[in-house]
């Protein structure tokens, strides 16, 4: 019984393999390089493309009786010289296609990583707010992301505002000349400090019982504290 062999000049065997690369690199999407290291399965996934250039073992068939060996025609010799060539090139190609791959998906890492190191958080300033009302306390953080700066308040036992009034968050001045008003709040809150507020020149956090409809600081403070 005879062994089917595949022709080595045969290109639809690297183009295959070719295509199955090519699919492995599509199959790659956004969430994949918006990721702070690489998925634990990138490495087989690579690996797994990288092994379609390794050559094809071939099982010799038994021969019950060895033929005589007459000179090998000269045009089966060239087509067997072209078929090895043939392989050679289309290993050559899928092995730089997945080096292409590896090196585009390291690449796009190493780019969001930098970009995660330029845009880390950094703490600023803090305070606890000294209690000067009520039954609340409060936390206060200055966190910087590159060229943002945010307050971040942590509240506790802060009671629904009474009917037809609210809570409202202050930055303020050391001699209490201008607050800066950055909102209403109902209780833990996180608010994106405006340009046109620097916070070394506003480093009072203040929260305030408001009356509704009103713009300007009430004077009725619940909770202070200085940044630093």
């Amino acid at each position: 019984m005879s062994e089917e062999f595949t022709d080595p000049s045969d290109p639809d065997s690297d183009s295959e393999e070719f295509a199955h690369l090519l699919s492995l690199g599509a199959s790659l999407s956004e969430p994949d390089f918006e990721l702070m290291s690489p998925p634990t399965d990138l490495w087989d996934r690579i690996a797994a493309g990288v092994s379609l250039a390794e050559p094809t073992v071939l099982t010799q068939p038994t021969v019950l009786a060895e033929p005589t060996v007459l000179a090998e025609p000269t045009v089966l010799a060239d087509r067997r010289n072209r078929g090895r060539r043939s392989n050679s090139s289309g290993r050559r190609i899928v092995v730089a296609a997945a080096a292409a791959v590896l090196i585009l998906v390291v690449g796009a890492v190493g780019i969001r990583l930098v970009d995660s190191s330029r845009t880390s958080t950094e703490l600023v300033a803090s305070t606890t707010l000294d209690v000067l009302e009520g039954p609340a306390t409060a936390q206060a953080k200055l966190l910087r992301s590159g060229d943002t700066e945010r307050l971040v308040v942590t509240t506790e036992n802060m009671p629904a505002a009474p009917t037809g009034s609210h809570y409202e968050l202050w930055l303020v001045d050391p001699k209490v000349t201008r607050p800066q008003s950055l909102g209403p709040m109902t209780g833990s809150t996180e608010v994106v400090i405006p340009d046109s507020i620097d916070p070394a020149s506003y480093p009072v956090v203040d929260i305030s019982l408001q009356q509704n409809g009103t713009h300007d600081h009430s004077g009725h403070s619940l909770l202070r504290g200085t940044l630093q």
